[in-house]
C-alpha cells in the first residue's frame, strides 16, 4: 500500500500488488535447505572431533574451516545451477540464508546434544552451562560469529568467482 498525493493535494492510498519473485523463494529455499543440511554436517564432524580431540580451540578453528568448505560448495552449486550465470546479488541472497540456517541448526543440535550428553556439547566456549539462561547466552554468541565469520567467507568466496 502506498501514500501519494492526489490534484487537490490531499493524501491518498494507492493498493500496489507486489509480486514475489519465483526466483528469489527458490533461492531462499535452497539457502535454508542446504544451510540446515551443512549445520547437520558440520554438526556431525565437530562432535566426532570432540570425541577424538578435546581443544576448544581445535573445534572453533574445524567449525570455520567446515562453514568455508559448506558455503564454498554451495556457492559452486549454485553458480553451477544458474549455469555460470554470476549474480552478486542472488549469491550474496543465498550465501547469508544459509548463514544463517547453519548457524541456527548448530546452536539447536548443540542445545539438544548438552541435554543429553553435556560433555559432547562442541561449541561450550570452555564454560560450564549449568543454567538455561548460560546455555542461551552461549548459543547467541555461538550464532552471532558463526553470522560474523560466514559473511566474510562470503566475500572472499565471492571475490574468488568475480575474479574467475
Amino acid at each position: 500500500m502506498g501514500i501519494e498525493k492526489n490534484g487537490h493535494k490531499h493524501f491518498i492510498t494507492k493498493k500496489t500488488i507486489n509480486k514475489v519473485s519465483s526466483e528469489n523463494s527458490s533461492i531462499n529455499n535452497e539457502g535454508i535447505l542446504f544451510g540446515i543440511l551443512g549445520g547437520a554436517g558440520i554438526a556431525m564432524l565437530l562432535v566426532t572431533a570432540q570425541l577424538m580431540i578435546n581443544n576448544a580451540i581445535f573445534l572453533k578453528i574445524l567449525k570455520f574451516i567446515a562453514l568455508f568448505v559448506v558455503l564454498g560448495y554451495g556457492l559452486n552449486a549454485q553458480d553451477t545451477h544458474n549455469r555460470n550465470n554470476f549474480s552478486f546479488k542472488n549469491s550474496v541472497q543465498f550465501s547469508v540464508i544459509s548463514t544463517v540456517s547453519v548457524a541456527i541448526s548448530l546452536a539447536l543440535i548443540n542445545i539438544l546434544i548438552s541435554w543429553i550428553s553435556p560433555g559432547l556439547a562442541f561449541d561450550a566456549l570452555s564454560t560450564q552451562t549449568d543454567s538455561i539462561r548460560l546455555l542461551l547466552l552461549s548459543k547467541s554468541i555461538s550464532i552471532l560469529d558463526t553470522l560474523v565469520f560466514g559473511i566474510i567467507i562470503t566475500f572472499i568466496l565471492l571475490l574468488r568467482n568475480k575474479t574467475n
